[in-house]
């Protein structure tokens, strides 16, 4: 993993999973400098199985808005379904 150091006003989108479970989240707002693979690497060392990863990666934003790290931008999140079903979703945040 790089060193990423994110700084206050940057602009994100976090994205994490694999094939059917890839998850995109943002965009949000960095409220303060702080380095991503640090914050990762804490929430990582928590874990006790093997399986907890995947639902980690998931949490990452949520628990990134509760320390007060990132803010939420207003924003329309649209998703295409399958068979190109549209729709339109909210942060739960």
């Amino acid at each position: 993993m790089s060193n990423m150091a994110l700084k206050s006003g940057e602009v994100i989108s976090i994205a994490s999973g694999i094939f059917e479970g890839y998850d995109s989240e943002g965009p949000f707002t960095v409220v303060r400098d702080f380095y991503l693979e640090a914050f990762v690497g804490q929430a990582k060392a928590v874990l006790t199985k093997p399986w907890g990863v995947s639902k980690l990666m998931h949490e990452i934003p949520r628990m990134l808005f509760a320390q007060g790290l990132i803010s939420i931008m207003p924003c329309r999140k649209i998703y295409l379904g399958g068979e190109f079903e549209l729709g339109e979703g909210k942060n739960d945040y």
